[in-house]
């Protein structure tokens, strides 16, 4: 979804994006226990749309219809983003492993994945390996939850557009905050 938005915000009004990794399950985050499982709604409740439904529809975007895989850290991918930025191909290769992960259900934290990603987009595949081998791009990183909420992301995606945040937005309302800078 954001990969979409953001392409239009680029074709639309020229946005400058730089892409932050926050790291929604860090290693020093413990996987959630899976829960006893939601109780199943009456049968006569009417589907209600999660946020994520309500921004696709919004959107007119579907969600590709791919096994993802579960559990996957993603370290690994944030790094390798932050080399590509070295090279001036952060959005090329942010578009790579979007489309590796949902649609193509690859597990992009893979270094030999990020390795047959990166020879598609970047210069220097073997530099970039290294990169993430060393951990070069840590502190670029931001793990959940505690250090996101402190820089005031509590959702992915979040936008700052002038000094207003917006999270898990459809675009219409990127837009407006967007025309609302002129």
């Amino acid at each position: 979804m954001a990969l979409f938005q953001t392409k239009r915000l680029r074709e639309d009004f020229g946005a400058t994006i730089d892409w932050r990794g926050y790291e929604l399950f860090p290693d020093e985050l413990e996987w959630p226990e899976p829960g006893e499982p939601a109780p199943e709604p009456p049968a006569n409740k009417p589907a209600t749309p999660s946020r994520l439904d309500f921004i696709l529809i919004a959107d007119d975007l579907e969600l590709p219809k791919t096994v993802r895989p579960q559990r996957m850290r993603t370290h690994n991918a944030h790094e390798a983003l932050e080399y590509a930025k070295t090279e001036g191909k952060a959005d090329a290769f942010a578009e790579a492993l979007y489309r590796a992960y949902w649609e193509g259900g690859r597990e992009i934290n893979k270094p030999e994945v990020l390795r047959e990603l990166a020879a598609g987009v970047l210069d220097d595949v073997d530099a970039m390996a290294a990169a993430v081998e060393s951990r070069r791009f840590k502190d670029a990183v931001v793990g959940f939850d505690d250090d996101a909420y402190a820089a005031g992301v509590y959702n992915v995606p979040t936008y700052w557009i002038g000094e207003t945040r917006y999270a898990e937005q459809p675009y219409a309302t990127l837009k407006k905050a967007v025309e609302g800078l002129s």
